[in-house]
């Protein structure tokens, strides 16, 4: 009788959540019936059934924090006429209870799946030994992966939004209101890892350059006018990605990475832009996969892909892997400037300011004058081990000189 154990993203993930189950107790499945939905830090993934037979435990409620490798369901195919045991119906789960002399599982699991610990951060108590037998082989493992190769997005998934904290209510005097505590979810833990990992292992530096982009917000326009690109996610964010890639063809560093196993730097051949994206299920970082090598149209189809499916939290592994270089757009959030904190294994990560009106500088001598210009500055977070200031900055000037004037690009 196979066990289903929560199967590893591949991406280093250690855990994932339970979010819903599609099947309850005594259902029969059939290969790549879908069994359940997870959420990692990146996603929402339907997990489907590697095999075909009748449900007769399950392991975990909804809600309920799993470490990779550990049983979440029993599937009977009929290969073995022992049934594992059975675990109390998990709340949320549809409860299709097999015969009365199924086993039992430990009473503090059977409290939480009935709905005790439901919503709070769980991992899994130990479960008991399978029943022992003459064949050792009648309880095989199967770790499986997220879903069929070609990672097709999750149709139907709900994503987790964000809980409001309303901070602006006040208690009468003489009533004080005692704290909130808030459940770390997925994302804010390995977001939290992450973070500390970089600052603990990178020299963080970061460098400013204020520039006029008036030519960039123009080109936009136009682009948006053109049929090719109607319907498509068309922003400044969309050139600053083509400048990123023509701006490293002269500054290679930019795209490299300190191997973590060896005294060595790896030069990335693909310019891999992770996008930083505040959705509703925290910070996603979905890739831009192969960029250095994509038009204009090409790349304003992909984000437009990767910002619906990041909102809708559906990113799919192939979609947040390989990064090599970020882009953070915290003028979308009123902001002039940042200095963010690089991503993953990545040595760089750009900033973009608020593009805004701005008195400008043009001409010089006597024709010299003040004009208003769209004006923004970008900040570039870099790993000094790997990434000298002069790199740096010579990177940050190009990239500056080709949103100041993308007519440049010709002469890449």
């Amino acid at each position: 009788m196979p066990e289903y154990l929560m199967p590893d993203a591949g991406e280093g993930l250690t855990e994932a959540d339970v979010v819903e189950w599609h099947v309850g107790l005594g259902d029969h499945v059939k290969v790549n019936d879908p069994l359940l939905d997870v959420e990692t830090a990146k996603s929402v993934v339907e997990l489907p059934s590697p095999f075909e037979g009748v449900v007769t435990a399950i392991h975990v409620a909804p809600g309920t924090t799993v470490q990779v490798g550990r049983p979440i369901v029993f599937i009977d195919d009929g290969t073995e006429a022992a049934v594992a045991p059975q675990a109390a119906p998990a709340a949320g789960v549809p409860d299709r209870q097999l015969d009365d002399d199924a086993g039992q599982i430990p009473p503090e699991l059977a409290e939480a799946l009935a709905g005790g610990m439901v919503g709070e951060t769980l991992v899994s108590p130990e479960l008991p030994e399978p029943t022992a037998r003459d064949d050792q082989e009648s309880v095989r493992p199967l770790l499986v992966g997220y879903g069929a190769a070609d990672e097709k997005l999750v149709g139907g998934a709900t994503p987790r939004r964000r809980r409001s904290h309303d901070v602006s209510r006040r208690s009468a005097p003489g009533q004080p209101r005692g704290d909130e505590y808030i459940a770390v979810d997925t994302v804010r833990r390995v977001t939290a890892r992450n973070v500390v990992a970089s600052r603990r292992a990178k020299v963080h530096t970061t460098t400013f350059i204020t520039c006029d982009v008036s030519e960039t917000k123009a080109l936009v326009t136009r682009l948006r006018a053109r049929r090719e690109f109607q319907g498509l996610h068309v922003t400044p964010l969309l050139i600053w990605c083509k400048a990123v890639c023509l701006a490293m063809r002269h500054n290679p560093m930019l795209n490299a990475s300190w191997a973590p196993d060896a005294d060595r730097i790896v030069l990335h051949h693909d310019v891999n832009i992770g996008i930083a994206a505040d959705t509703p299920r925290g910070l996603m970082v979905p890739v831009l996969q192969q960029a250095q090598d994509r038009d204009l149209v090409s790349m304003a189809e992909e984000l437009t892909r990767l910002v619906d499916v990041a909102k809708s939290g559906t990113l799919q592994p192939s979609d947040y892997r390989n990064g090599t270089f970020t882009i953070t757009n915290v003028g979308g959030l009123g902001l002039e400037a940042g200095t963010p904190i690089i991503n993953g294994p990545e040595s760089a990560i750009l900033a973009m300011g608020a593009i805004a009106r701005r008195p400008w500088v043009v001409g010089s001598g006597d024709d010299e004058t003040i004009v208003p210009r769209w004006v923004t500055t970008m900040s570039l977070a870099f790993d000094h081990r790997l990434i000298d200031g002069a790199v740096a900055s010579r990177f940050l000037v190009d990239l500056a000189a080709l949103v100041s004037d993308p007519a440049l690009a010709m002469a890449y």
